[in-house]
């Protein structure tokens, strides 16, 4: 069985047309699990009516990695494909899914991307459709600490057992980040489809950049150095990342 994770959060007609989306695939042996981060109560009220088979209503806005959290320990399904409300999945997916299955089922990859804001220009051919994304890579550079992203993907409960589960109580910039230098930095193998298979349901700014001022940002895009400024910065924290300690030098986590 396929768990499909959705996450939520006050985006309720998004996450409809989400769901839609989903059930025209007609998947087989699947469960559709949508985690909340304690939206208005008129918003869980609706999510009450909605077609899926578990519901997670949380009581406190805690941030999309403690919601993830709590959405990836509910599911039942031998596999998980994630995504949160703001993609809606095309219908090419379906053709793509079983060659995903079989790469992380023979443990050429611990996870399958299925979406990324970027191309990485380097990879390593693992099938007709997906490649492994190489640890560290010249090639690469601007991109070698983004092999894990909130992005959807398709993995196994074994990959969080094996890896650890998102911070809880962060805030997603800060969340998403920790957990992509936590990849680098592990053994975990991570492919990624040549084709993405998830358009944006809505337009919503990539976390990336967060933690540096508004204004400084500007400017770096304008003197074509923020990509430059976003590699290096990140690969500073790769350098000094304590698996234990968990936690970033350069990004502020505004939930505390």
């Amino acid at each position: 069985m396929i768990s499909i994770l959705i996450t939520h959060y006050n985006r309720f007609e998004a996450l409809k047309r989400c769901i839609e989306a989903f059930k025209k695939l007609k998947l087989q042996d699947i469960e559709i699990v949508v985690a909340d981060d304690c939206s208005t109560d008129e918003v869980q009220a609706h999510l009450k009516g909605l077609p899926v088979d578990t519901l997670i209503l949380s009581k406190k806005n805690q941030g999309l990695a403690s919601n993830l959290n709590q959405g990836l320990k509910a599911c039942k399904g031998q596999f998980i494909l994630y995504c949160q409300e703001d993609f809606i999945v095309k219908p090419e997916l379906i053709d793509y899914l079983d060659e995903a299955k079989l790469i992380i089922s023979n443990k050429q990859a611990d996870m399958c991307r299925l979406k990324a804001n970027y191309r990485f220009p380097h990879l390593l051919k693992l099938s007709t459709n997906f490649s492994l994304i190489p640890k560290f890579s010249l090639k690469n550079f601007y991109y070698n600490t983004f092999q894990y992203s909130d992005n959807p993907f398709l993995t196994t409960p074994d990959f969080f057992n094996r890896f650890g589960y998102f911070l809880n109580n962060v805030s997603g910039p800060y969340g998403e980040n920790e957990y992509a230098i936590r990849i680098m930095k592990s053994n975990a193998k991570i492919a990624i489809s040549h084709l993405y298979f998830f358009i944006p349901n809505q337009q919503s700014e990539s976390v990336i950049m967060h933690g540096v001022p508004v204004n400084k940002r500007n400017i770096l895009k304008k003197l074509k150095l923020h990509r430059l400024m976003r590699a290096i910065r990140f690969h500073v924290e790769f350098i000094f990342y304590n698996s234990k300690k968990r936690g970033l030098l350069t990004l502020k986590n505004n939930r505390i």
